[in-house]
């Protein structure tokens, strides 16, 4: 930030209206997005799938920067090699996306994005297509990014998850100075490209309410040792919304998954599948952005000149993968409230049903 400049002082409506922003994905705002695709809905209602709404795009697989706590992606990110998507795959993705009927992307990945280079040449890509584009960072490197580059994007948002420099370094174990560092970049780029819809997240967690990175462990998926520890990032609510408002950004306070949460899903299949999935760097595509490397429908979607993906959506091992997935088995399940919606309102499992009769 430009000097030390004093936070602001808030109203308690701003601190509730940040609290309760459009993004925290409320029942309401999960059945006015889904209501904006019926060709999607009534494809996984027959059973004849579209292509996806919005895919993942992780230009970087295997490496993170940071060491979040709560990491629902470390196993994923343990369990294979560094590599960076190449040029060559990123400026295909764009016009293969919007043959296919893709109409946004989440650049995010189990990885850090910003750690590939080359990321604006897949923004670039995605932009040239008329894909809407969305870039999750933690915000270490967002100096790499050109305002011709942020100018694309539809949105950006910058995972902060505290609201001081000691709460940041334990929670993401990393060198308290790099807090400031995120916070200058925020404040830079706000004064770039003030247009920009920009947020900073927060993910409210404490090591004994919620699940931590070895809770998202898998049998597939190598063990991660971590030391026991208790921390809460509960107090920096506040302090975070405030720098937000200081910073001219959105703040977006989320809760992070609870302890057994698996136990309150209330969907017995996971219906949502199908409107997105992930383009990684080694050019796998996974079904489930929570569930990296557990359903994969191709191990390389480049091939048969890229024709082989679309071949196999939709088809016997689609259906099959989809099957297998088991909800009471996945700990966290970032669509729960999209798949309760589509199991009670859309999916139909009554004969009797007469839905044309309104």
């Amino acid at each position: 930030m430009k000097g030390q400049r004093s936070v602001k002082t808030m109203s308690q409506q701003t601190i509730n209206d940040a609290k309760t922003s459009p993004d925290s994905h409320s029942n309401a705002n999960v059945q006015l997005r889904l209501l904006a695709h019926p060709d999607r809905l009534t494809g996984i209602a027959s059973g004849n799938l579209e292509a996806p709404v919005m895919v993942d795009i992780d230009p970087v697989d295997g490496a993170c920067n940071l060491d979040c706590e709560w990491c629902c992606q470390a196993s994923s990110r343990a369990s294979r090699p560094m590599r960076l998507m190449s040029e060559t795959t990123m400026k295909r993705l764009g016009p293969f996306c919007r043959d296919w009927g893709i109409k946004s992307w989440r650049i995010a990945g189990d990885s850090e994005p910003l750690l590939n280079h080359k990321i604006e040449t897949l923004i670039s890509a995605g932009a040239e297509s008329a894909i809407d584009m969305g870039l999750i960072t933690n915000g270490v490197f967002l100096e790499r990014l050109t305002n011709d580059g942020l100018n694309k994007l539809t949105w950006l948002g910058v995972s902060l998850d505290a609201g001081t420099r000691d709460t940041w370094s334990q929670l993401k174990r990393s060198d308290p100075r790099n807090f400031d560092k995120i916070l200058k970049n925020i404040a830079n780029i706000r004064e770039r490209v003030p247009q920009l819809d920009m947020s900073i997240k927060f993910l409210r967690w404490s090591s004994t309410e919620h699940l931590s990175k070895k809770d998202f462990q898998r049998n597939l998926l190598p063990t991660i040792d971590t030391e026991p520890v208790e921390l809460d990032n509960a107090g920096d609510v506040e302090t975070v919304i405030e720098l937000a408002h200081q910073l001219g950004v959105r703040a977006i306070i989320k809760e992070a998954y609870p302890k057994n949460f698996a136990e309150t899903y209330r969907f017995t299949k996971c219906h949502a599948t199908p409107l997105g999935g992930v383009f990684d760097a080694s050019h796998n595509f996974h079904l489930c952005c929570d569930a990296r490397n557990i359903y994969v429908l191709t191990d390389d979607y480049t091939r048969d000149h890229w024709q082989e993906l679309r071949r196999l959506w939709g088809g016997d091992r689609h259906r099959e993968l989809i099957e297998s997935i088991k909800p009471s088995q996945c700990a966290g399940c970032a669509k729960h409230q999209m798949n309760e919606i589509l199991e009670s309102h859309v999916i139909s499992t009554s004969p009797s049903t007469q839905l044309n009769f309104i």
